[in-house]
């Protein structure tokens, strides 16, 4: 019994200590100002947490939400009319390990013009900029 407590505890603190990569493979690195720049031009943003955790938090004004765990190619490609249009994907900062799964998916269905906005949810409501 001791043990399975200090595997379950071992477990818990990584999961704890994760902090979101500064820049994953497929995407562009964007801070808020950047993402902000993009949302006034009408860049489509993604956002990539539970359904649950949108409702409870909001999101940015206008994002789609599709959670990392059900994209497909066919969800995907009912949110994203094509892979060649700009993508910003976020989550819940960077304690958040579902951008890094989502953008990696979505390179690997070909999408090419991924933003990653590693600050997402979080640095977006600091600034009080547009929710929903």
């Amino acid at each position: 019994m001791k043990k399975i407590m200090l595997t379950l505890f071992a477990t818990v603190t990584l999961l704890l200590a994760y902090t979101a990569p500064m820049e994953i493979p497929g995407a562009t690195t964007v801070d808020t100002k950047v993402a902000h720049e993009s949302f006034v031009k009408g860049t489509l943003f993604l956002d990539v947490r539970p359904e649950w955790m949108v409702e409870k938090q909001g999101k940015i004004e206008g994002a789609i939400n599709l959670f990392v765990e059900k994209m497909t190619k066919e969800s995907v490609a009912a949110v994203i009319a094509t892979p060649h249009i700009p993508v910003i994907v976020y989550c819940n900062g960077q304690g958040c390990s579902l951008t890094e799964e989502a953008i990696g998916k979505l390179v690997g269905l070909g999408y090419q013009q991924l933003f990653y906005y590693r600050d997402g949810y979080p640095a977006w409501t600091y600034f009080r900029l547009p929710t929903e």
